[in-house]
């Protein structure tokens, strides 16, 4: 099977998921926001239409790098024969920078010694593959963000996904 856009993004969200969920029962959090910064090299790629070859060499190497257990967990999503998803490309392209940006926050958070705030915007942005693959159906783009988003800020008293909160604004 071709590895096409849709395919590689397809992958990178699934294994975003399961860094921002499964990673932090075994990984430090330095090993984490090294990951997170691969995929976000990785998602920018995608966002450009620039998918070198070997995007998914590189991203592979480094988790497997930063810790093995983990990467068992996402080997299946390296394999040529991984079937492609389907979901709507071009409203995942429009919410690249987005998740982008959340990685940032969560890798800001543990430079700055902040794991319990990192977390739960990890735990949020778990969340944000599935709203993409279109398993948030039930809810208005502005439900998903409001239950999803909403929290961090109340827990927190500062704001985590705010400015990119017109991504959920009526889109579907």
């Amino acid at each position: 099977m071709a590895a096409n856009e849709q395919n590689i993004l397809g992958r990178l969200l699934l294994i975003s998921k399961a860094v921002y969920s499964a990673m932090w029962k075994s990984c430090p959090p330095e090993s984490i926001a090294a990951t997170l910064d691969l995929l976000s090299a990785a998602l920018s790629h995608i966002e450009n239409g620039d998918i070198p070859k070997s995007l998914l060499r590189r991203l592979k190497r480094g988790i497997k790098s930063q810790n093995r257990n983990f990467f068992l967990e996402v080997k299946q999503y390296f394999t040529l024969f991984y079937p492609a998803l389907e979901f709507d490309l071009e409203k995942a392209r429009r919410h690249i920078p987005a998740i982008i940006f959340g990685n940032d926050k969560i890798c800001e958070k543990i430079v700055k010694g902040e794991p319990d705030k990192a977390k739960s915007m990890s735990s949020a942005m778990a969340s944000y593959p599935g709203y993409l693959f279109g398993e948030f159906e039930e809810l208005s783009d502005e439900q998903f963000y409001d239950l999803v988003f909403g929290y961090y800020p109340k827990l927190y008293e500062e704001e985590f996904m705010d400015e990119m909160r017109g991504l959920f604004d009526g889109q579907k």
